[in-house]
């Protein structure tokens, strides 16, 4: 990794010039009074700061881990798909073609019923985004995208789609591929010699059972739940309170 890189992008909600940062806080006087929002940070629980502080929780995978530590940490489910996928022609790869991505994903997510994404949002995110692909039979059956910040040494899974609703192709099939792109994904981000694979998120306590599913999901893979800390300038907290009231969280 050559050039350090953190995750801080902008965003235009309402017309307003939003800003958010994920993993680090870099104080400055002014983030008190904009729209800030600074996500997953450790260690600062109680920092005498204005605005408002709350728990996240996500899963994390020790990276600086040696891969045969990490492979036997994963479930015998996982290793036995991914050995299937292999075998049955499944390739991986990343590539940098956002509308290639936005298309698969956005197919997806209507068919899911969750918000879709756009070409701006991935771009204003920059370099910090790599989207990664499965093939099987010369079709694209699976597609990821993370957040990668090279100077704490963090890769969050931001995306995921699947051809899995799409009823002309094997369920059972697109939940190998999917497993082998997840593997995959973390031996290359290892091999950059990032730290931690963050799995995106985890649903504490939940009632949902497809967010349970969720959650299991993620924990096959050999990950430990860890708490962390979104911080929000008080203009971010309300105007995230509006979007919500307005059914456009998407947006946020």
């Amino acid at each position: 990794m050559n050039e350090k890189l953190m995750v801080r992008y902008q965003k235009k909600v309402f017309f307003f010039n939003v800003y958010e940062s994920w993993f680090t806080y870099k104080y400055q006087f002014w983030n008190i009074f904009s729209l800030n929002a600074f996500f997953h940070l450790k260690d600062f629980k109680n920092r005498k700061v204005p605005g408002i502080q709350e728990n996240s929780y996500t899963i994390e995978l020790n990276l600086e881990q040696d891969k045969e530590i990490i492979l036997a940490n994963f479930s015998k489910q996982i290793r036995q798909q991914t050995k299937i996928a292999e075998t049955e022609g499944t390739t991986c790869y990343f590539h940098t073609d956002v509308d290639k991505f936005i298309s698969f994903f956005n197919e997806f997510a209507i068919k899911k019923n969750i918000f879709t994404t756009s070409k701006d949002i991935i771009v204003e995110m920059g370099s910090t985004v790599k989207m990664s692909f499965a093939i099987n039979n010369g079709e694209i059956l699976a597609a990821h995208s993370y957040l990668v910040d090279t100077e704490v040494g963090i890769v969050r899974h931001l995306h995921s789609a699947t051809k899995r609703l799409d009823d002309q192709y094997d369920r059972n099939l697109i939940g190998r591929v999917n497993k082998y792109l997840t593997v995959n994904d973390i031996f290359y981000f290892k091999d950059m010699g990032l730290k931690i694979f963050d799995f995106g998120g985890y649903a504490k306590d939940t009632t949902d059972n497809s967010l349970k599913g969720i959650n299991n999901y993620k924990l096959l893979f050999g990950g430990t739940i860890v708490t962390c800390i979104n911080y929000y300038s008080y203009n971010y907290w309300l105007l995230k309170k509006l979007s919500k009231l307005l059914k456009l969280s998407g947006k946020m």
